[in-house]
């Protein structure tokens, strides 16, 4: 015993001038005697009574994480067996707040002149603290932080963490490479470390983000996030103005408060990087602080774009159809129909347009959906056909469709399959900037053109409002936005300009449909523009097939 007594002692001076030149905690563990000895430094960090002590193993079992005991224990008893010579685990130990370390293990076995396992002597090191220094912006990194998350006491304190972005970061380094890119990066990290001085850590996360954890605040009530990023922001726009406005950003903010009735813990990181991403939805250059209810919001909209992709696959489950008749104004008679999307599912009940549409676009979804519309609507046109000969549907297509896929190639296979006359069909399509964001577009609108498709603009009025472009595109129909409708009767700006945009189309030869007639007042009103088409609630909402079959098919008069 004094032997080995003397070896564990001769071990120890040397690890105690090596534990001097390295960040990893040294040990030398003795399998017979059960004696433990680690770098004094340790016991700062993990959950022992001091760096050398007996009875080892009862008092590591309890150091380990209780998830990673039997992974260990068996890794020893392995090693005292004879059957592996060497220790190299990954697992968890806990800190003095109880909270998990992750660790790598490595150790060597020494055997003693019978052949047992008798020291195993090695290190053991943070994986937290691997690579803990940025090297383009100098700061800690992302790992630092979270193990001073876990460190921390839990009900101790309170504060915030607020994350930074660059926005259109991508841009920067595509345009101008990566090494502007690091430079870009650097300063803003030059600027977060001005702007917060010695209130708050700063930490380089992933890509373009930078995390500031302050703690000890005295309230929230005064949004004291909010308030760090707006100096920030100051610091960063102060240094483009410096360097010549060379080269010109924004960043964008998303921050999360605690408090210390709060589990403060690593999620706090995720409600950060989600309010970080919520202030770019929004329009970026902007801070938004976390709310419970935004992320359940978002939670639903993932779950129900998960129940429409469900719905697409299983042959279009809940997908209606429904019809809101179109009155030509000149024979007082239906013209013919629009046909509208509707969606229902067990879950979600009826969900509005408004809120699955845009979804089925941001997914994709919408052009298989957008096939599956466009065959529906010209099948059920023929069957209508056979009551009023010439009978016409409008059909919506979305931008998605025009960039995305071949709507043509679309359109041409069920023409061909159906044997539908293009004549009887006319395709909306909303007025957006994106009608003149480049060839494209336009060529697939010439190529609507050039198979003598018929095509709408929609929402006229809401957004460039352009009439140059809607005869250079070859549109057939103009349909005003409701919007002017609805102030048509109070407001002798809407009247005007619904007047002049009437004049203005029949003078290029183009139709002209008001959307959104309500009232008999409406009617009444509009009816003296000389619209050639009327759509709205006066007539009818948009409904089912049966109803619409009971309730307006071949119906001459309506007005």
């Amino acid at each position: 015993m004094g032997e080995s007594l003397n070896k564990f002692e001769q071990f120890n001076n040397v690890f105690k001038i090596l534990s001097k030149c390295t960040d990893d905690y040294l040990f030398i563990l003795d399998f017979i005697e059960d004696h433990y000895n680690i770098t004094e430094r340790s016991v700062e960090v993990f959950n022992i009574p001091c760096a050398d002590f007996y009875n080892a193993s009862e008092i590591i079992n309890k150091a380990v994480h209780p998830e990673d005991r039997a992974m260990l224990a068996n890794n020893l008893e392995m090693i005292k067996e004879g059957k592996i010579s060497e220790h190299d685990l990954e697992y968890k130990w806990l800190n003095k707040n109880g909270n998990p370390v992750w660790i790598s293990c490595r150790g060597q076995v020494i055997y003693n002149s019978q052949g047992e396992a008798h020291y195993l002597v090695g290190r053991i090191s943070e994986l937290g603290r691997k690579n803990k220094i940025d090297s383009i912006t100098g700061l800690y990194r992302e790992v630092r932080l979270r193990q001073n998350i876990l460190n921390m006491d839990r009900f101790a304190s309170k504060g915030f963490l607020l994350l930074i972005g660059i926005d259109n970061f991508k841009d920067i380094n595509e345009r101008y490479g990566k090494e502007v890119g690091n430079t870009t990066l650097k300063g803003l990290a030059k600027c977060v470390t001005k702007a917060v001085g010695n209130m708050a850590e700063v930490y380089r996360m992933s890509g373009d983000e930078i995390m500031v954890f302050c703690k000890g605040i005295s309230s929230v009530l005064n949004d004291p996030a909010k308030e760090m990023y707006k100096r920030i922001r100051a610091a960063v726009d102060e240094r483009i103005s410096e360097k010549g406005y060379r080269l010109f950003y924004t960043i964008s903010g998303g921050y999360v408060y605690f408090t210390e009735d709060d589990d403060f813990g690593l999620n706090y990181i995720e409600r950060a990087e989600f309010a970080l991403r919520l202030a770019k939805i929004r329009g970026k250059n902007m801070s938004v602080c976390y709310k419970q209810n935004d992320y359940n919001d978002y939670v639903q909209k993932l779950e129900m774009q998960e129940e429409l992709r469900k719905a697409v696959e299983n042959n279009f489950e809940g997908f209606e159809l429904y019809y809101q008749p179109i009155v030509n104004m000149e024979k007082a008679c239906i013209y013919g129909a629009e046909a509208l999307l509707r969606w229902k599912n067990n879950r979600f009940g009826m969900v509005s347009p408004g809120i699955f549409i845009p979804m089925l676009e941001e997914s994709g979804l919408i052009i298989p959906v957008g096939r599956w519309v466009i065959e529906e609507a010209m099948q059920q046109c023929l069957k209508w056909q056979e009551i009023c000969p010439g009978f016409r549907v409008n059909i919506n297509i979305s931008f998605v469709q025009l960039k995305k896929s071949n709507v043509i190639s679309d359109i041409d296979t069920y023409i061909e399959k159906y044997g539908f006359s293009s004549s009887n069909v006319l395709f909306e399509i909303t007025e957006s900037g994106e009608l003149e964001s480049g060839y494209a577009i336009q060529n697939i609108l010439e190529s609507f053109h050039r198979r003598s498709l018929n095509l709408a603009i929609d929402d006229f009025g809401t957004g460039y409002s352009n009439l140059r472009y809607i005869k250079e595109m070859m549109f057939n129909l103009v349909k005003i936005d409701q919007a002017f409708i609805r102030g048509i009767k109070s407001s002798q700006y809407d009247y005007m300009v619904v007047k002049q945009f009437t004049e203005l189309a029949h003078s290029l030869n183009l139709k002209v449909c008001y959307e959104g007639v309500e009232t008999e007042e409406d009617f009444k009103c509009v009816k003296e523009l000389k619209p050639d088409y009327i759509q709205g609630f006066y007539f009818s909402r948009p409904v089912p097939v049966a109803e619409f079959e009971e309730k307006y098919l071949g119906k001459e008069n309506v007005f």
